[in-house]
């Protein structure tokens, strides 16, 4: 990664930490948060959510869609269940998330995959009709992964801890960026939230490689006129640095 500008426009705290990691390859990483993370946090909110969690242990299984749901839960799930619930299945949806997890003390496991589709593909196999399940994201998520569990007989619930918010940017912030080797864009929305703001201040960005984590992501990014859209296989910084190192030739 020696020498590599790469435009990183997770949200925070992960983008300071997927810079981090990039320095520390001799990259050069260029911060530019396409999503804003803001925790649910009024009395009214977090009481809610509290009496939510006080019967988490009605739950067989307690999936989360992401690193952000994970470290805000487990917060709050310390507050409600200082010892945690048995006989439960908690599920992380990539790596990044279920080690997340795993560092917070909750025993998640994780499908091989790193989306939805992949964990709706690795749950085939489970006994879903009747079983309660609690998908733990923020406000107004896809809605792939309950269907598809309802779908089979599940019984799902959603506990939504935060709010995505796009931040502003100006063509002032872009006449004086870096310009990029690469782009790594790790959710859909925050491809879309970066196209909407590249079309209008910097164009050329387009013809940059732009490094997505899923299939899907990447039809989305051909549609919207990335002429370099590349599929790098997952959300994590591991599989974006591969798929950079390999396009990139080094």
């Amino acid at each position: 990664m020696q020498g590599i500008k790469v435009l990183v426009t997770r949200p925070e705290p992960e983008n300071t930490q997927t810079c981090q990691a990039l320095s520390a390859l001799g990259a050069t990483p260029i911060s530019l948060p396409m999503l804003e993370i803001r925790p649910l946090s009024s009395n009214a909110e977090l009481s809610a959510l509290r009496s939510q969690l006080y019967n988490l242990d009605l739950y067989q299984f307690v999936i989360f869609v992401s690193k952000n749901a994970a470290r805000l839960a487990a917060e709050l799930i310390d507050e409600c269940w200082p010892m945690l619930p048995v006989g439960m299945h908690w599920l992380g949806i990539g790596q990044g998330t279920t080690q997340t997890l795993k560092d917070l003390n909750i025993p998640a496991l994780s499908n091989p995959g790193n989306n939805t589709e992949a964990m709706l593909e690795w749950l085939k196999p489970a006994k879903m009709r009747d079983q309660r399940v609690l998908i733990v994201r923020g406000t107004g998520g896809r809605p792939d992964l309950a269907k598809g569990l309802e779908e089979r007989g599940a019984l799902v619930d959603h506990l939504e801890l935060y709010k995505r918010h796009t931040p502003e940017y100006t063509a002032q912030t872009f006449l004086f960026l870096d310009h990029p080797d690469v782009i790594w864009a790790t959710s859909g929305e925050s491809l879309a939230n970066l196209n909407n703001h590249v079309e209008r201040f910097a164009p050329e960005f387009k013809e940059i490689a732009l490094f997505v984590p899923s299939k899907r992501v990447l039809e989305q990014a051909r549609a919207l006129g990335w002429q370099q859209a590349i599929y790098a296989t997952g959300a994590d910084d591991q599989s974006l640095m591969a798929a950079t190192i390999q396009h990139l030739g080094r």
